[in-house]
């Protein structure tokens, strides 16, 4: 029966199993339960009794509810059917904001709002009273290192999107994010993928000053192993 959702189901159970322990979330971890047996209905009523209870959270019993789903959902990422729209928009973000503007000086709403909205600015807050949190410093990375992936995933068809000055700013900032860890061998494969990114930036920047043929076609002439993308465009 699991066939392809089978992490997500899994997930679904450990994600319940961790939320029985806390009162206030028994109706959550009901819901992973039957959204696991495939029962929706029952699922989503179980959510609209969390959903109405917590409207009489205190802020320390709304605050520790947050954190500990927050922290299930990270434990087991592969349950994409926990954290929906309902439990985000009506419970979460509004505690997490709520938070920020009660205590301006806790970091703790800063850095889960930051991660539950991939939002770079609050993550970068988050990181600087918190060095050493190595998953909000490894979002900030793959946010660099994106950008420059979708700087350069044209270069197949010889086409760079945006600057390779601003792609060389993105892996500095990411080499200097990886340099500055606790543990910089904790993130040697993002290290790699810098390196790679340098390398291809690099061509790329050879290949502008004498352009003969594709980019593809430079690079291999030169011998440059680079995973380039295959696209098929179809018209009507």
């Amino acid at each position: 029966m699991h066939y392809w959702n089978k992490t997500n189901f899994q997930g679904l159970l450990a994600v319940a199993d961790s939320l029985q322990a806390h009162p206030e979330l028994k109706a959550l971890a009901s819901y992973c339960r039957y959204r696991e047996q495939g029962l929706r209905r029952q699922a989503f009523a179980e959510l609209e009794r969390f959903l109405a209870a917590s409207r009489s959270f205190d802020n320390a019993i709304a605050r520790g509810a947050a954190i500990e789903i927050l922290e299930a959902n990270m434990r087991t990422s592969g349950a994409h059917q926990f954290l929906t729209q309902p439990l985000v928009a009506r419970f979460l973000r509004p505690t997490l904001q709520d938070w920020m503007e009660d205590d301006a000086e806790a970091s703790l709403p800063v850095r889960w709002l930051g991660m539950l909205d991939r939002d770079a600015e609050l993550l970068t807050r988050a990181l600087s009273a918190c060095p050493e949190d190595l998953p909000v410093r490894k979002i900030l990375i793959d946010f660099a290192l994106g950008w420059v992936d979708h700087a350069t995933h044209h270069l197949d068809e010889s086409v760079f999107l945006g600057s390779p000055e601003e792609a060389i700013l993105a892996l500095e900032r990411a080499k200097g994010l990886i340099a500055e860890a606790a543990d910089p061998e904790a993130l040697d494969h993002l290290r790699d993928e810098v390196r790679y990114f340098e390398h291809l930036v690099a061509d790329w920047k050879a290949f502008l000053q004498a352009p003969t043929g594709s980019f593809p076609e430079w690079c291999s002439e030169r011998g440059r192993d680079y995973a380039m993308p295959v696209k098929f465009y179809y018209e009507r």
